[in-house]
């Protein structure tokens, strides 16, 4: 597939903030390479539009309510694996990474990345590559130094498990994660509970010791 001039590549672009895909889409015309455009607000709405028409890259945010990003693009991956997807993050969380690359992700580049690393991010997946936006790449690298490469029992965890567990880490109670997620109630406490089977823990204090142990939760 080509990837320079013409206009050659279709993207489209998930994101619950309108500002946001617009800002996306701004940069995204000032790339030749780059031809239609599209735009989705949700997970649930991402997955539809990618499944009933063939885009060249998907940019899927992260953290979106109702169906997460992580989730939609396990749910595409599984339904067309050879799609392209560059997972977009607002804060640098490591943890989920190896997980995402290793179930077919493209890459992961955070918000804060510029213009011209996200065209290298682009250019990278469209030449069939994996690419990491450099912060991300740090922080892994540091993570292996430190061991942490890959034996953590949080990957176990599904996307949404641990999303929820990262809520429950920032002392967030069922209502409000059902609230924020835009699941019910029960559907949390079935998550949770899942999660804590996982990681052979039975209180959210003895989920708070572990995640200090493997660096997903910091006292400070």
């Amino acid at each position: 597939m080509p990837i320079s001039g013409g206009g050659s590549v279709s993207v489209l672009v998930v994101d619950d903030h309108a500002l946001v895909r617009s800002g996306v889409r701004r940069l995204l015309e000032d790339n030749a390479m780059i031809g239609q455009i599209e735009e989705a607000s949700s997970g649930e709405e991402g997955l539809e539009a990618a499944l009933a028409k063939a885009f060249d890259l998907v940019l899927m945010d992260i953290s979106l309510p109702g169906m997460s990003g992580l989730e939609a693009a396990e749910k595409l991956l599984r339904r067309k694996p050879d799609t392209r997807i560059i997972m977009v993050t607002g804060k640098l969380d490591p943890g989920p990474v190896r997980s995402l690359l290793s179930s077919g992700v493209h890459g992961y580049v955070t918000k804060g990345s510029t213009s011209e690393e996200m065209e290298a991010a682009i250019r990278t997946v469209m030449g069939g590559k994996q690419y990491l936006s450099s912060d991300v790449a740090q922080q892994l690298a540091i993570n292996t130094i430190h061991g942490e490469d890959g034996a953590s029992p949080f990957e176990r965890l599904t996307s949404r498990e641990l999303e929820i567990v990262h809520m429950l880490l920032r002392g967030q109670r069922n209502r409000q994660i059902s609230a924020a997620l835009h699941i019910s109630e029960k559907t949390v406490s079935t998550h949770r509970v899942r999660a804590f089977e996982k990681l052979e823990v039975g209180t959210t204090a003895e989920l708070v010791r572990l995640a200090m142990r493997h660096g997903l939760w910091n006292e400070d």
